[in-house]
């Protein structure tokens, strides 16, 4: 295991890369042929002076609001020597551009990243340790949530803080309430328990002699749905992916198995699933499920296509009520010229200082208590009716991410990691629920004995 890296965050700032790690990346980029777009090196505005470059991969919805949150940063900031100019990068390609940006020194001053998974990048220098640098630009680490500062810090790499906050969010159940009036239920007493969810589950389900046509609780037959929902289910029942020390992998693995087999159950006992659906979102916004656990980054589509529903705690299936936690947040990388972090964190504050329509339109909860008490927080942008419950639900949102340098292995809410993989045979029914654990905990530990 990786011992402990002991530098100082502006030690770490100037050394960056090693020389082999460099010609590693840059080999690594240029054969997968994903080299990142010229940047230029000054990059600055023949007018207003400095800009500042980001890297989005938000394409939904919620990067619709993102590109309105960096339109107000250039307006409040005409004239006064700086601007953001924004790229959107393709998610399945991001981290690649940005290792080969980094390794040719044309790396964006900034971009989206998501806490938990960024070992890699911070143990080679690809991302900035920032903890002098919120010092120097007066962000008041004290107004976020201690939960979050922990999250955006990697233990075993010097501990540093490499991102700062920008939206809290959890997988909750969005609920079609067409659906709950056709079937005579209660809006305002939604599933608390795994039986009460079977129950809603069963009276919103559609099905044309044994072919569910409309899924009371909506899944696909592969992919990120039945992943995060055993992952979620698995925690309930008491399964950990890893211990709380990073030493050990698939604890309890036999609660695991049960809850893959909870998930087969949704398909083949109750019969409330369909494995003929492919695009969740799409299924949900025209109708074809009737409860979708999802996360916030879904509401200013539906709310904008005019869909009837609303949101509910994720109830307690396994014993225990968690749900999925992942924080996104807004991580530096590293300059030939370090003299331009400073000016990068400053926009970085001025954005977290005014994420009041991020946090209440784009995505999750917010991270900064100072928001959270603003009393207009709960009735500004969308209705509480529909992102109460990803606000609340932030509560018991406990299942993170492992922060380890195979961490994408291990996460949840993945369609093609190598989690996803291996649960996808027992989904088909090629693979058994044993055989997949089995896997599991021998590539994990694997994983965890890296560092």
């Amino acid at each position: 295991m990786t011992s402990k890296d002991t530098r100082t965050p502006s030690t770490v700032a100037a050394e960056g890369f090693s020389r082999r790690r460099l010609l590693k990346a840059t080999a690594a980029a240029t054969a997968a042929g994903l080299a990142a777009p010229y940047l230029g090196p000054a990059r600055a505005l023949a007018a207003d002076g400095h800009e500042i470059i980001h890297w989005s991969w938000l394409s939904a919805s919620d990067g619709e609001i993102w590109a309105q949150m960096i339109d107000k940063f250039n307006e409040a900031h005409k004239g006064k020597g700086v601007q953001i100019r924004m790229e959107v990068v393709p998610f399945d390609q991001y981290n690649t551009k940005v290792l080969a940006a980094t390794a040719t020194g044309r790396a964006p001053d900034f971009g989206w990243g998501i806490a938990g998974t960024g070992a890699a990048q911070a143990r080679d220098g690809v991302t900035v340790p920032l903890d002098d640098l919120i010092g120097e630009v007066g962000l008041d680490i004290d107004d976020f949530d201690p939960k979050s500062v922990q999250a955006a810090r990697y233990p075993k790499y010097g501990n540093s803080i490499y991102m700062i906050p920008m939206d809290l969010m959890s997988l909750q159940p969005e609920i079609n309430l067409d659906h709950i009036a056709e079937a005579g239920l209660d809006p305002s007493s939604p599933p608390a328990t795994g039986e009460e969810l079977i129950e809603w589950g069963l009276a919103m389900t559609h099905r044309d002699g044994d072919t569910v046509t409309r899924s009371g609780i909506l899944m696909t037959g592969s992919g990120v749905q039945p992943t995060v929902t055993w992952g979620i289910v698995a925690e309930q029942m008491g399964f950990r992916r890893a211990s709380d020390d990073l030493t050990m992998a698939a604890v309890n693995p036999e609660k695991g198995i049960a809850a893959m087999e909870w998930v087969l159950d949704l398909f083949d006992t109750h019969r409330v699933s369909t494995r003929d659906v492919t695009d969740r979102y799409k299924a949900f916004g025209t109708g074809g499920g009737s409860i979708f656990w999802t996360g916030p980054w879904t509401l200013n589509g539906y709310v904008g296509q005019g869909l009837n529903f609303m949101t509910s705690l994720f109830p307690n299936i396994g014993g225990e009520q968690r749900t999925y936690f992942e924080m996104g947040g807004l991580e530096l990388y590293q300059q030939t010229d370090p003299g331009r972090y400073q000016a990068t964190l400053e926009a970085v504050k001025w954005l977290s200082d005014n994420s009041f329509l991020w946090t209440t339109v784009g995505r999750g909860a917010s991270p900064r208590q100072s928001i959270l008490n603003r009393p207009d927080y709960k009735t500004a942008g969308h209705s509480w009716d529909v992102r109460g419950a990803f606000v609340e639900g932030m509560a018991f949102a406990t299942i993170p991410e492992i922060p380890v340098l195979a961490g994408p292995d291990f996460t949840i809410y993945s369609g093609g990691n190598f989690l996803a993989r291996t649960l996808e045979g027992v989904w088909t029914g090629s693979k058994s629920p044993a055989e997949a654990m089995e896997q599991l905990a021998e590539k994990w530990q694997e994983g965890l004995d890296e560092g």
